[in-house]
Parts: C-alpha cells; sequence; structure tokens
C-alpha cells in the first residue's frame, strides 16, 4: 500500500503492507552509492539480507549504539565525519535502518550534509514508523535537551510490519504509541484497543498491522499535538533525583500517564481513571513507581518546567486537543491524589 504523506510543500512516499524485500525490488535507485545508517542490533540482524537487496549498488554502513537517543551530538559528528570521505559530487542515498533515534539522526545528516544526498527511512517499529514522519528531525545534548534540529525530508518511508511482529520485545513500547494515538486524537479507538486488547497475553500475541493505517492518518491530521502531548512531564523525570531508576522508555510511558491524569483533573472529563489505571497494569506496564521516587518532587519539576515552557495541551474530551492552558500547583495535587488513588486500587486496598 501507497500513502502520500504532506506537510506544506514536503511530500513523503509512505509504502507499508508488503515486505521490505518486495518493496526494494520495484525501486529504481539512481544514486552511486547507498549509505545505511543502522543500530549495532539490526547490522548483526540484517547485514547481509540489506546489502543484498541493494545490489548492485555500493553499500557502506554507518553503526551507530542501540540507545533510543543515539540521535546524540557524538553520533551525529561521527556521521558527518563518515560521509566526509565521499567526494562533493558524489550522488548518495542515505537510508535510516533502525530505531527512533535512527531515523531522526539520519535526517539530521542527510539535511546537513553538502553532498547530494536523498533520504530513505525504513523504521523496524511503529514508534519509529510514527518518528518517520516528524515535522523536524532532532539531535539532542542529552534526552531531555534539545540541542539542533532540521526539517524532516525523507522521500520514501518504508514500513515492513513482518519486521516489527518479531520483535516482541518492542511490542508493549509499539502498543503505548497506539495508547497514545487514541486518547490524543480518537477516542472510538482507545475503546476499541480497551476491547481488543484486555491484557497482556492478547497484546504480545496479535499483529497490529490493522493499525499501520490509523497512525499515518493520525500523524497526517495532528502528528505534532500527539508528539507533544507528554513530553513535558517526560522531561520531568529527567530532572528529579532518582529518576535514573526508569529506563527512558518507562519516562515516556508515565510523562503519557501523568499528562493525561492530570487534563483529567483540569478539565473534570468523564473518564474512570482507577479503571485505565488497572488496564495498563493488566497489559503489562508498571504504573506504580519504584517506592525510592518522589512523586511529589516530581511534579515540582513539571511547575518548573512550565514555567520555562508553553502553555501545555489538554483535552476537552478524550481523543480531541482542546487547546492550551497553563499548569498550576492545584492542578498537580489533585493529579498526585488521583495517582495515589489508583496505586490503591491495584493494590487491591
Amino acid at each position: 500500500m501507497e500513502f502520500l504523506f504532506s506537510r506544506g510543500q514536503q511530500e513523503t512516499t509512505i509504502l507499508y503492507g508488503e515486505t521490505l524485500a518486495s518493496v526494494l525490488r520495484e525501486q529504481a535507485i539512481a544514486a552511486e552509492q547507498v549509505i545505511i545508517f543502522t543500530n549495532q542490533r539490526y547490522y548483526d540482524r540484517f547485514y547481509e539480507k540489506l546489502t543484498r537487496l541493494f545490489m548492485p549498488k555500493e553499500v557502506s554502513w554507518y553503526i551507530c549504539t542501540n540507545q533510543v537517543y543515539c540521535n546524540n551530538f557524538t553520533e551525529f559528528t561521527h556521521g558527518m565525519e563518515f560521509l566526509g570521505n565521499y567526494p562533493k559530487q558524489s550522488q548518495l542515498l542515505i537510508v535510516g535502518f533502525g530505531n527512533e533515534g535512527i531515523m531522526a539522526l539520519s535526517s539530521f545528516i542527510h539535511a546537513t550534509a553538502v553532498l547530494n544526498t536523498q533520504l530513505w527511512l525504513i523504521p523496524v517499529s511503529l514508534r519509529g514508523l510514527a518518528k518517520s514522519v516528524k515535522a523536524r528531525a532532532i539531535v539532542v545534548k542529552k534526552p531531555d535537551i534539545p540541542m539542533l534540529e532540521n526539517p524532516n525530508r525523507p522521500s520514501q518511508v518504508i514500513y515492513d510490519q513482518t519486521i516489527a511482529d518479531k520483535q516482541q520485545e518492542g511490542r508493549i513500547v509499539d502498543f503505548l504509541l497506539l495508547i497514545r494515538c487514541g486518547l490524543v486524537g480518537d477516542s472510538h479507538f482507545i475503546r476499541e484497543l480497551y476491547r481488543r486488547y484486555p491484557d497482556q497475553s492478547v497484546m504480545m500475541k496479535q499483529s497490529f498491522a490493522a493499525y499501520t493505517d490509523k497512525v499515518i492518518e493520525l500523524y497526517q491530521r495532528q502528528g505534532d499535538c500527539l508528539e507533544e502531548f507528554g513530553q513535558l512531564f517526560t522531561d520531568a523525570f529527567y530532572k528529579t533525583e532518582n529518576g535514573h531508576l526508569l529506563s527512558d522508555t518507562m519516562k515516556m510511558f508515565y510523562g503519557l500517564l501523568f499528562h493525561f491524569m492530570w487534563t483529567v483533573n483540569q478539565q473534570q472529563l468523564s473518564v474512570d481513571l482507577d479503571q485505565f489505571g488497572r488496564w495498563l497494569y493488566r497489559l503489562g506496564y508498571p504504573v506504580e513507581l519504584p517506592a525510592s521516587f518522589s512523586v511529589s518532587d516530581y511534579l515540582t519539576h513539571v511547575l518548573e518546567l512550565q514555567e520555562k515552557e508553553k502553555n501545555l495541551l489538554f483535552l476537552s474530551k478524550v481523543g480531541t486537543i482542546g487547546g492550551r492552558v497553563a499548569v498550576n500547583e492545584a492542578d498537580l495535587v489533585e493529579t498526585l491524589t488521583s495517582y495515589e488513588q489508583l496505586i490503591k486500587q491495584i493494590r487491591g486496598n
């Protein structure tokens, strides 16, 4: 299947619903050389297959760490040095193949390089697909500190669901993306997820291929809001003592959870937060923070960050962005109370 993703003057062709091999067989590559930016994990798994698929073109690889935030300044600098080995008149196809960080890094390098380059992105997960169509490609100093940004302008994005399906360890993170899409962009969709995926055993067995269209559709319509919702609450974990106890992925999960709980309380939405939290728990998300983590200290950092940033997005109802409003201490105290009540419910107290 094919979707023409447009943003202003930029158009990106998204190819999905087929295997990577079948898509690449149909592609004509004008570039003289193919340079693949990837994570070590995917280089180990796909080096031979991907090199063979791009033949007879000459293929070179630039290998990054497996970190989600491999789009850092060190990797950017080394990547640009790597491109410096090629003559300025070279015609190059840059291919980003890997996790979300690789999508951002390869796109940023493509936008920065003085060489004649074309960019294809091949995400290996649903969350990577979402990152591949972001408006901006970012290089970070730290996960919570963006350093540089460029327009994200891939000519093609190729998404092979069979690659994503084989990565069981990433399914719970991909499902979190689907939850975000439902909460922020489509109330009917979040209800469908609740019905179809009652617990982790079901979620881990069923492919998410049927939802690729929905993710693309929502990111075309309101990708910036989907990316922003929960981000400030996520960033606050990097400022909080013992925040290092949480992985980057868990910080994103709790950031989404606390932003949603805040907007439910702040807008007095008719949402059963206890029921929602128990569903997340059945899906396998660690709803309860470590005992040594201070939620009150964390929410103080949320307030401090809000003073430096624009007002927060709020939902007028589930699935609908209502606008922006400033965070205040009273609302955060209510959020903390709601969270403590949720944990009591999960514990059975």
